[in-house]
């Protein structure tokens, strides 16, 4: 990995995207607050959980003890810093200085990653909430299977719509993944068009604006409730056509979940000019022991060092450390969400960003080494 002399300033979205909708009504169970049906709001009670997970409730004493252990490791670590300098392939030196944040986590648990159809209501509440009112011209090619909307007929400025598939590698097999891309445009979605800062973008729509717009676009095709504006970035290097990068992340939890095809947005004065990704829900498995502790995931970390390669760079920092959910592929054939210790590279916040799609993580069940990038081929 080539050391980056860019940084970036880094877009905080501090909170999540909050429901507006009723909360339903609450109870303690083995000592965790959990949502119970009411047949007067039952439609309530299954809005707020849109993304179709199945709360499994711990009834035996050994899931009891599962979950005290964990509360333990959350309390024990909670605002407490590891220091430690772990040797990697080809001579670099991981250096390992991060604050441990599992702030606001009570829980955590193991799903099942469920893929969802993209169907024709979310193509259409997707083109209404991106093109308004001229949604209505939009027309059905049904030889190719895919929608167009024309902008400029003259130059050939459409918008085309189709629904592509994952095949094979590292991702989730036969998903569907919705993309909607204004085609006459090039944006050039790759590292040597991002610009070092934010504030060196020549969009002139202020960016809570943008990820504001954007949002509405996420709800109206998923629950924007579940969903987190994670990270964005400036793109329009060397007089390249300007635009943001929006990335929004599903949410278990209270914390972000990496999966293969996160719904990305391209964001550019003109407005929308892609979106793209998968939907999805989760089915929760459990937990049938507790997660290991940050201290003995650098442990793992340090046992697997040989397989990391970070090519040319003869060091590299870690600054934070975060518990997190990331979608995997099993060995048993499984796609699921489990949770991780990821380490975060880069010094500080800007060079964190610059970096989050970079996943260097040890998984928080097995103790295996996740060394991956998500989100980067448009």
């Amino acid at each position: 990995m080539r050391r980056k002399r860019m940084v970036m300033v880094v877009i905080i979205i501090s909170c999540f995207l909050v429901s507006c909708a009723q909360k339903p009504n609450v109870e303690e169970r083995n000592g965790i607050r959990v949502a119970t049906a009411d047949h007067e709001n039952t439609d309530e009670v299954l809005q707020q959980n849109t993304d179709e997970i199945i709360t499994n409730i711990p009834k035996s004493s050994s899931d009891n003890s599962i979950t005290q252990r964990n509360l333990e490791i959350f309390a024990n670590y909670e605002n407490k810093k590891i220091e430690q300098v772990i040797d990697v392939s080809n001579g670099t030196k991981l250096f390992i200085d991060a604050d441990i944040d599992v702030d606001g986590i009570n829980r955590v648990s193991q799903y099942e990653y469920l893929t969802k159809d993209i169907t024709e209501e979310i193509r259409a509440n997707l083109f209404r909430s991106v093109f308004l009112d001229a949604a209505d011209k939009a027309e059905y090619d049904e030889l190719n299977d895919v929608w167009t909307l024309d902008i400029d007929p003259n130059i050939r400025n459409y918008f085309l719509y189709q629904i592509s598939y994952s095949n094979g590698g590292t991702t989730v097999s036969g998903e569907q993944i919705l993309i909607l891309e204004n085609r006459y445009y090039d944006l050039y979605p790759f590292e040597d068009n991002r610009l070092s800062s934010i504030s060196d973008s020549k969009i002139d729509i202020s960016l809570d604006e943008v990820t504001d717009t954007c949002k509405q676009i996420v709800n109206s095709i998923a629950s924007a409730d579940n969903y987190v504006a994670d990270y964005v970035q400036a793109y329009g290097n060397n007089g390249r056509r300007p635009y943001y990068k929006i990335v929004f992340q599903h949410t278990l939890d209270g914390m972000p979940v990496s999966a293969y095809n996160d719904l990305t947005f391209l964001f550019d004065n003109n407005g929308i000019e892609m979106v793209k990704g998968s939907l999805f829900s989760a089915k929760e498995i459990g937990l049938t022991e507790s997660i290991l502790s940050p201290d003995e995931a650098v442990r793992r970390l340090q046992e697997q060092g040989n397989f990391l390669n970070f090519e040319e760079e003869n060091q590299i920092m870690v600054s934070k450390i975060t518990l997190e959910y990331i979608v995997i592929n099993s060995p048993e054939g499984k796609v699921l969400i489990t949770p991780v210790w990821r380490f975060w590279l880069g010094n500080d916040d800007d060079e964190r960003n610059y970096f989050r799609q970079k996943i260097l993580a040890i998984d928080a069940l097995t103790g295996e080494l996740i060394w991956d990038e998500r989100g980067q081929t448009m």
